[in-house]
């Protein structure tokens, strides 16, 4: 499933900018840790919000998650 993550903005919680676009059929909950790998640096999220999308006979998801 296409999912796109996005960082939270640590004030309001709101999604700001994206962070990544990967295709992965993990169930993402709330309070998730990960560890996101891009470009040499590494940021550790915890996941704060998904929201799952369905658009015809398309399922995606956007996470909005928290740096830690």
């Amino acid at each position: 499933m296409r999912t796109e993550i996005f960082e939270a903005d640590p004030f309001s919680g709101a999604r700001s900018r994206p962070l990544a676009t990967i295709e992965s059929d993990y169930r993402f909950e709330r309070n998730d840790e990960f560890i996101l790998e891009t470009d040499g640096t590494s940021m550790r999220l915890r996941v704060t919000h998904v929201r799952i999308r369905i658009k015809g006979n398309t399922l995606s998801r956007e996470i909005t998650a928290l740096k830690v």
